[in-house]
């Protein structure tokens, strides 16, 4: 830690904070949301705009060069295009980007627009309306269409992030990836990952090599440098879109990965997948000083694992599902 980089003890170096700015969500998707909830941050354990805006500061110096903003659901936020222009102003940070449910997205865009986001990543699971509504347990489906309308008018690059589940069809698949070649985008499937304790079972993982089978018998896909990025990304070939597979549990990624994650109420996490956590809020509002921010986020870093604790773990056989299957699994519904 002696060079003030942002180091783990394996080498691998850190340019990438994910901020979260709210733990409430409009949504309450099946794969996410535990069945009793969670419990809710008081006001003021949140961290403030002003507080994200020192605290990125402060990390730009040690080597952070790109932030996302997430939530929960980041436009719940109230003033995020402010927030959003406050980070542009800050010399040196490369890239701020959103991932959004898209739900307030038409009401905002031109917004985070002018305020100079660079980028919005959208999740949508299914183009079905049914199907959305039950697995996000809202009826929001024409409030997020009309989200990536809006943020596609504005001119923002997006990717589409999609969690199959067991029970995802062929069908499902290739629908959403000829919205993707239609509006020349990225489209990325996710693994089912155990992120909400009791949200998640392996039973539900549909795992992403078969899903990227099944796109490889419909497609040509044309390989991009990986690099550091947690998909792997094609471009598909005789067109403008690109697909992309983010296997974090049967093909896990552990040894390049260069995130770190601060909370809405001001803790590190080293590791998405992790309870391991270093609190920064108390110290902030005590009159901490820039290194000792720097401190806490280099000693955050040096502790980030090898790797997730999930990823050993032996993702139950996909040998019978069939590109042609149906049924959706119980908890989504027929």
């Amino acid at each position: 830690m002696q060079n003030r980089k942002l180091v783990d003890r394996f080498g691998r170096t850190k340019t990438y904070l994910r901020v979260s700015v709210t733990d409430r969500c409009n949504f309450k998707c099946v794969y996410c949301m535990p069945e009793g909830g969670i419990e809710k941050f008081q006001r003021d354990d949140i961290l403030s705009f002003e507080e994200i805006e020192k605290i990125v500061c402060s990390v730009i110096p040690i080597g952070i060069e790109k932030v996302r903003l997430t939530g929960g659901e980041p436009l719940l936020r109230q003033g995020l295009p402010e927030l959003v222009a406050s980070l542009k102003k800050i010399d040196q940070l490369q890239q701020v980007s959103l991932t959004t449910n898209g739900a307030l997205l038409a009401k905002y865009s031109d917004q985070l627009k002018q305020a100079g986001l660079d980028s919005i990543n959208i999740s949508l699971d299914t183009l079905n309306p049914e199907r959305f509504e039950r697995i996000t347990q809202t009826p929001f489906f024409l409030q997020t269409m009309e989200g990536i309308e809006a943020a596609l008018a504005a001119g923002f690059p997006l990717k589409i992030n999609v969690v199959p589940l067991k029970g995802t069809t062929l069908e499902d698949v290739l629908d959403l990836i000829q919205f993707a070649i239609q509006h020349q985008i990225e489209i990325r499937f996710i693994e089912f990952m155990p992120l909400c304790g009791s949200g998640w079972s392996p039973e539900k993982v549909l795992p992403i090599p078969m899903i990227r089978s099944w796109v490889e018998e419909h497609f040509d896909l044309q390989s991009i440098e990986r690099g550091r990025e947690v998909a792997e990304s094609y471009k598909i070939a005789g067109t403008q879109a690109q697909v992309g597979f983010i296997a974090s549990l049967s093909e896990p990624f552990c040894s390049t990965c260069n995130r770190l994650r601060l909370s809405s109420n001001g803790k590190i996490r080293p590791c998405l997948f992790s309870t391991l956590e270093f609190d920064l809020l108390k110290k902030l509002r005590d009159g901490a000083s820039t290194e000792e921010i720097q401190n806490i986020f280099l000693w955050g870093a040096w502790n980030k694992p090898e790797g997730h604790p999930y990823r050993k773990m032996k993702i139950p056989s996909s040998e019978k599902t069939s590109s042609s299957e149906g049924a959706l699994i119980r908890n989504i519904g027929g």
